[in-house]
């Protein structure tokens, strides 16, 4: 497996869309919506990163695009902007390899911590940065009900009960 930085000059930037409209394709499902992203705005997006000089690493087994990564720095704070490994390379030590890679990239850059912002309903991911030693709670992102939406759990926080989708 190699892990390398993408560039402006990547050739298969429509190979990293794809990967990252599967990435978006399961965040909505998440919330039990559908992604309707094209390859050109996948492209659009990823093009967007790299002239905002957020860092892009790809993981390749075999040539393969397995899975990739972007990081937002933000002020004094580090964002794992996206985290994804494709389905037929997980539980391969792949994502943890990406994930030691964007430690040490931000590490090298002399920053601390990696900020992931993760869906609740997510515990696959969830369940990974547990293992990669992130178990500290930072922040609630608190919105109104859309409307018409349809709010089906209740969450219980310290003396505090949210409702979620």
């Amino acid at each position: 497996m190699q892990i390398i930085q993408v560039n402006q000059n990547y050739k298969k930037i429509e190979k990293l869309s794809k990967l990252l409209i599967s990435f978006r394709d399961f965040l909505a499902s998440l919330k039990n919506r559908e992604n309707k992203m094209t390859t050109k705005e996948g492209i659009e997006e990823i093009e967007y990163y790299l002239d905002k000089d957020f860092p892009i690493y790809i993981a390749l087994v075999n040539d393969r695009l397995a899975g990739y990564f972007i990081l937002k720095y933000d002020d004094d704070a580090v964002w794992l902007e996206h985290f994804f490994v494709k389905e037929s390379f997980r539980n391969k030590k792949i994502g943890t390899a990406l994930f030691k890679k964007a430690e040490e990239v931000i590490g090298d850059h002399g920053y601390v911590n990696l900020y992931n912002w993760v869906h609740p309903n997510n515990d696959r991911m969830i369940n990974f940065l547990r293992k990669q030693e992130y178990d500290v709670l930072n922040m609630i992102e608190i919105r109104k009900k859309f409307k018409n939406e349809k709010l089906k759990r209740k969450i219980d926080l310290n003396s505090n009960q949210f409702r979620y989708n």
